[in-house]
């Protein structure tokens, strides 16, 4: 295998240090996303962020979304519940506080205001939902390496029904976005358990392609992906974990490794679930189309995202995180 571009080395460089640290807090916060409910307990400087628990509860809520426009009364109880025990599992390890925050399926959702009202009261707490550019801007806030702000950036986060992206250059305001596309919502978890196609290659890049349509190009010396699809495309090809940069040719190894084995396989060799696996070919397909919508030539994967983010707005702004979301991003 040829050498690795250390590319993506190069551009890394300190986190911007303009906020002073703060005296460690610990924080729970859940997300509520089209694959999984996603609870994170970390321990927190207001910069730094470490996990004391990592879990999840899958529900599926974007297939339900899809299939019948409405997440419905037993799935958002059942979902308050897995809330309420979130909530006692972070209070339990010593969280100040619990915050929970909902994506693409509660913006889609037909039902979404009696759904809320079902979700908040089972764990009497608060839900709330994103629109792209808050969910953008908590990812970048959540990056866990250090990234050189000071130069154009862009930053992704592949979810499960839509892909937010943010366009950071010197001396501008972020531009914070979201399209309707996601390695689930793309046709992912519809596939069997067998391996792509041409056909299926051929409609899934269309499809991606379709759904970045009306971006522009998006000038960037960095481009910076964060979300499981990304981290599952990493196993993919072992060599990449090293420096966690995916290279045109990287991509091109990963499609041919998914269009040879099986999804079962894929997710027992890897470690990860057999749906996660399943929806690995659309995640290559977001990715190499947002790729030609920017002028970088690597990507690197990030382990942060949205909820490490939202436990630093949290230490930094506390209930008002929501309106000083971009000055948190932004010093």
């Amino acid at each position: 295998m040829p050498a690795r571009s250390a590319t993506g080395r190069k551009a890394l460089a300190s986190r911007s240090k303009s906020s002073v640290a703060l005296a460690p807090r610990i924080f729970g916060v859940a997300d509520i996303g089209s694959n999984s409910t996603h609870l994170l307990v970390a321990v927190t400087d207001g910069e730094r962020v470490e996990p004391l628990i990592d879990a999840s509860h899958s529900l599926q809520l974007g297939a339900l979304i899809a299939d019948r426009g409405e997440i419905g009364k037993s799935p958002a109880a059942e979902l308050g519940e897995v809330l309420a025990g979130f909530r006692e599992q972070a209070m339990s390890a010593g969280a100040e506080d619990f915050a929970v925050v909902a994506t693409e399926p509660l913006r889609r959702a037909d039902d979404r205001v009696e759904a809320l009202r079902r979700i908040s009261s089972r764990f009497e707490g608060t839900v709330a939902v994103l629109d792209h550019a808050e969910e953008g801007l908590l990812t970048v806030l959540g990056l866990r390496h250090p990234h050189d702000r000071s130069k154009s950036l862009v930053v992704i986060d592949i979810g499960g029904g839509s892909t937010e992206i943010v366009h950071i250059a010197p001396n501008r305001p972020p531009r914070s976005f979201g399209v309707s596309i996601g390695s689930a919502r793309l046709g992912g978890v519809e596939r069997d358990d067998s391996p792509p196609s041409a056909k299926d290659w051929e409609r899934l890049r269309a499809a991606a392609s379709a759904g970045l349509g009306g971006v522009g190009l998006l000038r960037a010396r960095q481009i910076v992906v964060a979300g499981g699809t990304a981290t599952n495309l990493l196993r993919l090809v072992p060599s990449t974990l090293l420096d966690r940069e995916i290279a045109p040719e990287d991509l091109a190894e990963m499609g041919e490794i998914l269009s040879t084995e099986r999804a079962s396989e894929i997710a027992s060799t890897r470690g990860i679930s057999n749906r996660r696996a399943r929806m690995l070919p659309a995640g290559i397909s977001i990715l190499e189309a947002l790729l030609r919508h920017t002028t970088a030539s690597v990507a690197v994967v990030d382990r942060g995202g949205i909820r490490e983010g939202l436990v630093v707005a949290l230490a930094r702004s506390g209930a008002d995180w929501r309106s000083e979301l971009i000055d948190l991003v932004i010093p």
